[in-house]
């Protein structure tokens, strides 16, 4: 007999692990494979419990315990839409020794170039110093043409109560130039605790605001940057010449996470937390948020190609701002982007959703034109229909703690085993043999 042989026989003689005994003790061939097929049979039972939810498999249950809930209200984000005919005027108006020497297609070329716009010909695509110099200063140029917070947003309130506009519309950044966002994370002044949050206490929330020139307007979650990524749904093109009236009305339903979630790996849960910003190159973002990475990601493939940033983007890009020359490799690029699709994996996994993105649900937009109406611009009012009834709790279907427990149970009901089994293994195969 082998030395394997003579330890398993042992083992098998000795070990509490029930019916083991039998299969090596009894002398009647039948009684052993009897419990042989017992032992086989439990094996697979323990298989089949164990072939429970996955390790990290989530879960999503409503919760209705509504009346001690907080629920944030959404970020509101005004970002200036420009025309190019009369921004080419303002431009030639603030900065005539750059305009004037050029024909009317170089002064449209640069103005489109403003607003990361245009299209690259032989005539105006060329290097800069000739005709157009290299040390424009453009990010100057594009705070002049841009209308500023107080030229922009005036008369703010929130559920009635007046507030000075530009203290809680901060400036965030944009693909393409800066905006002015309410309730949001994507300022670096901004906090979680800063935040407007409703409940039954303060009623549905509702805000108020007048614009003072065409926008778009956009409503996100808090930690969201208003993108192209964003649902068309969230967005409003408002002219004030043609609607001095608007109205946005909304629902929301927000998500609780299991505590748990925060120490289950990223691509088990499938999204990641504010502070889990992904080490991205040029992502310069206070918070995490799937626009925020996708724009990061987008700013670093444009960089990457022409080796600068638009220089209508955030101030902490100015040491790379763009020349004319540069500013006609973006729009190149951009061009053959939307004509060649590039698939990049590596996007797709680092850019998840958030943990804490809520469900936004656009019920009603009015827009109408008051003749009677004094206000400068228009009024746009921002409303929840009610407060929220319904959110969901994502939770793990089975935690590390789960797992541990599940596999001792269904262990200890098939084979009458337990961790003190376990150790007795090693202690009956390295035990010296009488």
């Amino acid at each position: 007999m082998s030395f394997f042989e003579e330890r398993f026989l042992f083992f098998a003689r000795n070990s509490n692990i029930h019916g083991l005994k039998y299969t090596v003790n009894s002398r009647n061939i039948m009684f052993k494979w009897l419990w042989v097929c017992v032992l086989v049979a439990s094996g697979a039972g323990l298989a089949l419990m164990l072939r429970g939810p996955a390790h990290g498999q989530l879960s999503y249950t409503p919760d209705t315990r509504y009346l001690h809930w907080t629920t944030t209200y959404p970020a509101v984000t005004v970002c200036e839409t420009l025309v190019p005919s009369a921004t080419q005027k303002k431009i030639t108006r603030i900065r005539p020794t750059l305009m004037q020497p050029l024909n009317y297609n170089y002064q449209r070329h640069l103005t489109k170039l403003m607003l990361g716009q245009g299209a690259c010909t032989k005539e105006l695509c060329v290097p800069c110093g000739p005709t157009v110099a290299c040390d424009v200063p453009w990010r100057q140029i594009v705070e002049e043409i841009r209308k500023n917070c107080n030229d922009l947003i005036s008369v703010c309130s929130f559920n009635g109560a007046e507030f000075p506009c530009c203290e809680r519309f901060r400036m965030v950044d944009g693909e393409n130039g800066p905006c002015y966002s309410f309730n949001t994370l994507q300022n670096k002044e901004s906090t979680e605790e800063s935040l407007v949050i409703v409940n039954s206490t303060t009623g549905p929330g509702q805000m108020s605001f007048h614009l003072l020139a065409d926008a778009m307007i956009f409503v996100h979650s808090p930690e969201e940057l208003a993108t192209n990524q964003l649902d068309r749904k969230f967005q409003f093109d408002i002219k004030i010449r043609e609607k001095n009236r608007v109205e946005l009305l909304f629902s929301i339903v927000e998500i609780q996470n299991d505590p748990l979630l925060k120490f289950e790996d990223i691509n088990v849960r499938g999204c990641r937390y504010l502070n889990e910003v992904p080490r991205i190159p040029l992502h310069d973002y206070p918070v995490y948020s799937y626009g925020a990475c996708t724009l990061a990601q987008s700013t670093r493939d444009s960089f990457d190609q022409c080796g600068c940033i638009h220089p209508a983007r955030d101030l902490n890009y100015q040491n790379m701002y763009c020349n004319y020359t540069g500013l006609n490799c973006l729009i190149t690029f951009e061009a053959n982007k939307k004509n060649l699709v590039i698939d990049k994996p590596t996007a797709r996994e680092q850019c998840l959703p958030s943990c804490l993105e809520s469900e936004l649900t656009m019920i009603h937009t009015f827009q109408t034109w008051v003749s009677d109406d004094a206000v400068e611009g228009a009024m746009v009012t921002i409303r929840m229909t009610s407060l929220p009834t319904l959110r969901y709790e994502r939770n793990l279907l089975r935690t590390n703690l789960d797992l541990v427990v599940s596999i001792g149970g269904t262990v200890g009901l098939f084979f009458g085993a337990s961790l003190l089994s376990l150790a007795e293994i090693f202690y009956l195969l390295s035990r010296k043999l009488n």
